[in-house]
């Protein structure tokens, strides 16, 4: 059997050899992504610092301020009333203080 040595052939040829080249490029594209999502994977699902594990964290601290929070509700309205004490208790000193004022000047000047 001889060989066909058509000008078509030599372009299959050409053909055929860049699609070989082609899918070596994508093999090593694939192996390259398949390391990168390993790597992902690893920082994702680590057991120790992973996303994961933080977003649980995360969740925990979360958790525990909601049940904290009437507490804090019950401090801060406590404060509120403080602070509205304070300032009845500043007024009347400063009546307190007049009248005393008052009082010194009427007795030395009449």
């Amino acid at each position: 059997m001889a060989t066909i040595t058509y000008p078509e052939c030599k372009l299959c040829n050409q053909e055929i050899a860049l699609m070989k080249k082609d899918i070596e490029m994508l093999r090593e594209d694939i192996k390259e992504l398949n390391e990168k999502i390993d790597k992902l994977m690893i920082k994702l699902l680590d057991p120790d610092s992973g996303l994961v594990v933080r977003v649980n964290k995360n969740t925990e601290r979360l958790d525990e301020r909601d049940k904290a929070l009437p507490g804090w509700m019950e401090d801060l309205q406590a404060f509120r009333q403080m602070k509205s004490w304070k300032n009845n208790v500043t007024k009347a000193l400063w009546v307190l203080y007049a009248a005393v004022i008052g009082w010194i000047v009427k007795t030395f000047f009449w």
